[in-house]
């Protein structure tokens, strides 16, 4: 199975400059963390689950759905554990159970999940590439653009890698997946080894790569021409924004 969210595409938001998606994903990004009812949280969450239909990236979801589950499953708990409210309903004796919290414990998962929703759409959208080119052509500097794109395609080599080492480890009979929690953590322990010695030989490989092509942060990329600025993404940068200070607005009142 692929790491990577990103498939190539044709649709309306896979097609919009790569200075459009960065700004729509802060914006989205914005409306999410600021959202404070419910109402607004569901209404980002709509928003949301529209752009994946009409993105086609719903792929993303079902590859991305049992951790979305477990992290808002463990956000909700926590949350209606250790809120303080002022009606209490059951006292645990070591925690007391309030019945605000189970009100703000499902506006603080939606609005979680809407957060990592907006990263997850912005991924499946974005080549590490158009990431780059967005980032240069909104001002910053090559080497700090070019260090962000190279730290997301390092995670990705380093999960494929952690994943192939799990796969070897189980048939020298090393099962990371059997026995009890602490057995499992026990298990995983002969894997850093050969995680961080694959690790330093990409580091090296890598370094040796961009002495040969002469990579310099100081070297800038001209990339002019390369993308349009067209009516579609002035369109999708007014209804991001629109939207976004809808949320927030209604946040406020």
């Amino acid at each position: 199975m692929s790491l990577f969210l990103y498939r190539r595409q044709k649709t309306p938001l896979h097609l919009l400059d790569p200075r459009v998606k960065i700004i729509t994903l802060i914006l989205s990004f914005t409306a999410a963390a600021a959202s404070s009812t419910l109402y607004s949280s569901a209404a980002v969450l709509m928003a949301l689950a529209v752009l994946f239909v009409v993105s086609k990236s719903y792929y993303s979801i079902f590859k991305m759905g049992g951790l979305l589950f477990l992290i808002g499953f463990m956000t909700y708990i926590l949350w209606v554990l250790f809120y303080e409210g002022k009606t209490q309903v059951a006292d645990l004796k070591v925690l007391k159970i309030y019945r605000e919290s189970f009100s703000y414990a499902s506006l603080m998962t939606i609005k979680f999940l809407n957060m990592l929703l907006c990263g997850i759409l912005f991924l499946s959208i974005t080549s590490l590439e158009e990431f780059s080119d967005g980032l240069l052509l909104l001002g910053v500097p090559y080497g700090v653009s070019f260090a962000v794109s190279l730290s997301f395609r390092l995670v990705l080599i380093f999960v494929s890698t952690g994943f192939t080492i799990v796969e070897a480890q189980k048939v020298r009979g090393n099962d990371t997946e059997k026995g009890g929690f602490f057995t499992r953590i026990r298990s995983f322990a002969p894997l850093l080894i050969p995680l961080i010695l694959n690790g330093i030989k990409k580091a090296e490989t890598l370094s040796l790569a961009l002495e040969s092509k002469g990579f310099s942060p100081g070297h800038k990329i001209d990339i002019k021409g390369k993308y349009s600025f067209k009516m579609t993404d002035t369109i999708a940068v007014i209804l991001a924004a629109a939207a976004s200070a809808a949320v927030i607005i209604s946040g406020a009142a």
